[in-house]
């Protein structure tokens, strides 16, 4: 029998995992929180002075781990931040730092403490899936995932996209596809059925009548979950779980696929290596996200992206990779065009105070691979559940599974309103 303590871990995991997952980009890395950056203040030409310091707090290991967002993250910061400092765009070194988490409240605090007297000025990226940390650390936090309390209610906190904007793509996607008829399975907690509380009412907006199917976070068996699903005969399913394999398996045994049910969920809910595990019967499923994938080489901030890596000498396949890597390179060449338009001066005495100052009147950013987002005003001033959140995008745009491969089939658009989707 497993132990009361085991069965409230496994929840709290089950939970953080969702959330986590839900953010794209998943943080960000550029060296260890004991090492020296993994080497990602090298230049190309004289860069001196004291380094620009951050650190990101996520899960290296234990169970919140997704192998192709630790890989993307680590590798799209490494080679943006050896591009920003070869050119020494920002006058100074640019370095950030990873801690590991170890997927555990305790690591978090311990990773916390560590951002807060190493040096950093702000946590970047992403501040991890558990509280204690940014606690700890009690620095501002910079282009994180928005995904956490801290994210999306912390003054000194700038987070240019959100899980909140995915689960409400999704239910655009799910009007998007025809539907008037949607389910959402979604993970129970107190979380999530906030998120899915205003999945329901965007989607009743939107001409689509949405019910929530809640899973306890300890769910091992989807078999019972599928049959659940089939009995009520919806016209399209959300999902926001953590174990999408499982899930979309127990599905095709109950004669549902993305073929005759459209099926949609985050893309960072369905990463390239659960992708594969499914095989065939992953192609059609639609995936909500505010960063283009890898695999769209025809868009120009993906091309600048190849480019470094090739320049860098580090391999990157498109074909397999996490929208996190996109996120991860994107936000630190933000963050440079952000900073390095100040003038040298106020660069060279950068602290955190002035750098939370720097992104609370930092101008519109509007890039090809990036949902575009505005730090000056809340994003969903029409939506009360949302409008006093930090909340600064409603763009998202849907990709779709096909031969294996996420395919972009919309463009960036407001995810409030149904998408138009290519066929």
């Amino acid at each position: 029998m497993v132990s009361a303590r085991r069965a409230v871990s496994v929840r709290i995991l089950a939970v953080a995992g969702v959330v986590s997952m839900l953010a794209v980009g998943c943080g960000s890395s550029g060296g260890s929180s004991e090492g020296s950056g993994d080497g990602t203040t090298t230049s190309t030409v004289p860069c001196p002075g004291d380094p620009i310091k951050m650190t990101s707090i996520l899960s290296l290991s234990g169970p919140l781990v997704v192998g192709s967002a630790t890989t993307g993250t680590t590798d799209g910061t490494k080679v943006a931040v050896k591009a920003v400092n070869g050119t020494c765009q920002l006058g100074r070194p640019l370095e950030i730092d990873i801690c590991d988490d170890k997927s555990s409240p305790n690591g978090a605090t311990k990773c916390g403490r560590e951002a807060a007297s190493n040096g950093s000025l702000a946590l970047f990226g992403s501040t991890g899936s558990f509280e204690g940390g940014t606690t700890a650390a009690n620095l501002p936090g910079i282009l994180g995932a928005g995904a956490s309390v801290f994210d999306l209610t912390n003054p000194r906190s700038y987070a240019p996209i959100s899980a909140l904007t995915l689960v409400v793509g999704g239910a655009s996607a799910s009007s998007a596809a025809g539907a008037k008829k949607a389910l959402m399975v979604a993970i129970d907690s107190s979380i999530t059925r906030t998120f899915m509380g205003t999945a329901v009412d965007v989607a009743k907006d939107l001409g689509v009548d949405m019910d929530v199917l809640w899973v306890p976070p300890e769910t091992t068996d989807w078999a019972p979950i599928a049959a659940q699903v089939s009995e009520r005969h919806p016209q399209a399913i959300g999902t926001a779980l953590p174990s999408m394999v499982p899930f979309i398996n127990a599905l095709a045994n109950e004669n549902i696929t993305p073929k005759d049910v459209p099926i949609q969920t985050a893309v960072t809910l369905l990463p390239p290596e659960q992708i594969e595990q499914l095989g065939s019967k992953a192609d059609g499923i639609y995936l909500v996200t505010q960063v283009t994938p890898a695999t769209d080489t025809s868009n120009p901030g993906v091309k600048q992206m190849m480019k470094e890596f090739a320049a860098a000498g580090v391999n990157l396949d498109a074909g397999q990779s996490s929208p996190a890597v996109v996120t991860a390179w994107s936000n630190v060449h933000i963050f440079a065009d952000i900073v390095g338009a100040l003038p040298k001066q106020e660069i060279a005495s950068l602290d955190s105070a002035k750098l939370v100052d720097v992104f609370k009147h930092a101008p519109p950013v509007d890039r090809p691979e990036y949902a575009a987002f505005d730090f000056s005003k809340n994003a969903y001033p029409d939506i009360s559940a949302l409008s006093a959140l930090r909340l600064f995008s409603r763009q998202a745009m849907v990709v779709k599974v096909e031969n294996g491969k996420y395919v972009s089939v919309t463009p960036f658009g407001d995810a409030t309103k149904p998408f138009t989707l290519k066929k």
